[in-house]
C-alpha cells in the first residue's frame, strides 16, 4: 500500500465521522481539526506560539497572553513563569500614598470601563418633569416676583484689570468687591470633632516621634551557652576529621579543642547577659522627657487648643472679611505647632500658644533629613498659619466690643488649656 492509498482511507474515514455528526458540511474543503477527535477536551488555541526550555529540559509552548502560567510581578507586567518572557503590561491605574495628584491614568478606554462607583445612577425622567414644572407654575403669583431691571453693558463703565498708571487716579465711584465669607458661623459637635481627628493627623506628620527602627539582631541558639553540648559537637567534629585522614588524633589538640569550648560558651554566657540588661535596663529621664510629648493625652490637648483657636480666628475681623480659599485649616495647625518654639500671645499680654521647649525640639528643620514628604509640605505652609493667626489677633482691635466679645471668650478657653498642656509636659518631663 502506498501514501496514496493511506490518504485515501484518511479520507474516507474523515467523511464517516462528518456523516455521523451531521454539523459539518460533507462538500465543504475547510472541516474542523478538532472534529476528528470524539472526546475533544477544548478548542485550538490561537495565535503564534514560542517555544522554550523550561528548568526541568522541557520543551515549553508558551501562547502570550492565553498562557495559564502568566502571572503579574510587581512591576505590574504580565511574565511567563517557565519561559520568562513579558506577556503584557498592566494599564489599571493605582492610588499609592506618595502620589502628588498627578494623574497618571491609563487613555484606554477599556481599563476604564465597566460599571462605576456606586452603581448606575438613575437618568432623570424629563416628561415627569415637565409636568411638575407645569403645575408648579400655576401657583405662583406676578406679585411674588421681583421685577429685573436689565442694565446694559454699554450702561457701566470700563472696568479697568490689574494695577493703574502713574497718571491715572482710582475712581472714587467704584462698586466695592463683594467679600466671600466662607466660615461657618454653626460649630455642631460633628464639625468639631473632625477638626480634632485632622489636627492629631497634622501633629502625626509634623512630630519627628519615631526614630528609625534598628535591625533586629539574629536570634542565638540557647544550645551554644550549653558546655557539655560544645564539648561534645567539637570533639565530635575533631573525631570524624581524625576518621577521614585529615588530621592525626592528638591528646594536645584534645585538650586545646576543649579549652577553645570553654571559651566559646563562656563568650556566649556574656553577650546573653548584656543583651538581658540593655532589654530591661531603665529609661533615662532625657528619654522620658523625648517621649513625653507623644503620650496621648498630651495629643489630644494639643489638638483642643488647635481648634479652640481656630474657632476664635474664624470669629475675627481678619477671617470674616477675607477672601475664600485664602486661608485653611492644615497650615493654621502647622502654624500652631511651630508656635510652641516662642509663644503666642495677645496685645494685652494674654498667653494663648505656651512655650514648649520639649515639644518644639521634635519639629522638623529647614534640612532636616528624617523629615518625610508630608512633614515638609506642613512646614512650608506653616509660615502662613503662623501669618492668619497673627493677623487674626490683630484684627480684634478694630472690632466693636460686642462683636469680639465671642472671639475673646474662646481665647481665655485657650488661653486656660495652653496653661493645662504646659503643666501636663512638665509633670511628664
Amino acid at each position: 500500500m502506498d501514501v496514496d492509498d493511506l490518504f485515501l482511507q484518511a479520507d474516507e474515514a474523515m467523511r464517516e465521522i462528518q456523516k455521523e455528526s451531521g454539523d459539518v458540511d460533507i462538500d465543504g474543503d475547510e472541516m474542523d481539526a478538532s472534529a476528528i477527535f470524539v472526546n475533544a477536551p477544548h478548542k485550538m488555541r490561537t495565535g503564534c506560539a514560542v517555544y522554550s526550555v523550561g528548568p526541568d529540559g522541557d520543551i515549553h509552548a508558551c501562547m502570550g497572553l492565553q498562557c495559564r502560567h502568566m502571572r503579574l510581578n510587581s512591576d505590574n507586567h504580565y511574565v511567563c513563569g517557565i519561559s520568562g518572557q513579558v506577556l503584557g503590561v498592566k494599564a489599571a491605574y493605582e492610588s499609592y500614598p506618595g502620589s502628588t495628584g498627578r494623574s497618571t491614568k491609563s487613555a484606554n478606554p477599556d481599563d476604564s470601563a465597566g460599571v462605576p462607583v456606586g452603581g448606575w445612577v438613575k437618568r432623570r425622567d424629563m416628561y415627569a418633569a415637565s409636568v411638575a414644572a407645569f403645575r408648579n407654575s400655576h401657583a405662583i403669583s406676578d406679585a411674588e416676583i421681583a421685577p429685573v431691571h436689565a442694565v446694559s453693558s454699554a450702561m457701566l463703565p470700563p472696568v479697568k484689570r490689574g494695577a493703574l498708571c502713574v497718571d491715572e487716579q482710582p475712581d472714587t465711584n467704584a462698586v466695592p468687591k463683594k467679600t466671600r465669607n466662607s466660615r461657618k458661623e454653626n460649630w455642631t459637635r460633628d464639625s468639631i470633632d473632625k477638626l480634632a481627628a485632622e489636627a492629631l493627623l497634622v501633629i502625626d506628620k509634623l512630630f519627628i516621634a519615631n526614630r528609625k527602627p534598628q535591625a533586629p539582631e539574629a536570634p542565638t541558639d540557647p544550645r551554644l551557652q550549653n558546655l557539655e553540648f560544645v564539648k561534645s559537637m567539637a570533639i565530635r567534629k575533631y573525631v570524624n576529621r581524625c576518621a577521614e585522614g585529615e588530621s592525626e588524633l592528638n591528646l594536645d589538640v584534645l585538650s586545646n579543642v576543649i579549652i577553645h569550648a570553654n571559651e566559646f560558651v563562656r563568650t556566649q554566657r556574656a553577650a546573653a547577659s548584656e543583651r538581658l540588661a540593655k532589654a530591661t535596663r531603665k529609661v533615662t529621664a532625657k528619654q522620658r522627657r523625648t517621649e513625653a510629648g507623644f503620650s496621648g493625652q498630651i495629643r489630644n490637648q494639643l489638638s483642643q487648643l488647635i481648634v479652640s483657636l481656630w474657632r476664635a480666628s474664624c470669629m475675627t475681623k481678619h477671617f470674616m472679611t477675607s477672601k475664600k480659599g485664602s486661608d485653611s485649616f492644615r497650615p493654621f495647625a502647622a502654624g500652631i505647632l511651630y508656635s510652641l518654639k516662642r509663644g503666642l500671645y495677645m496685645a494685652d499680654g494674654t498667653c494663648v500658644v505656651p512655650v514648649l521647649e520639649e515639644l518644639a525640639v521634635h519639629l522638623p528643620a529647614l534640612r532636616s533629613a528624617s523629615s518625610t514628604p508630608a512633614a515638609k509640605q506642613l512646614q512650608s505652609s506653616s509660615h502662613r498659619g503662623i501669618c492668619s493667626i497673627q493677623r487674626a489677633l490683630t484684627s480684634l482691635s478694630a472690632m466693636p466690643t460686642e462683636e469680639a466679645r465671642p472671639a475673646l471668650t474662646l481665647l481665655r478657653d485657650a488661653s486656660r488649656q495652653g496653661a493645662f498642656l504646659r503643666e501636663l509636659v512638665s509633670r511628664n518631663s
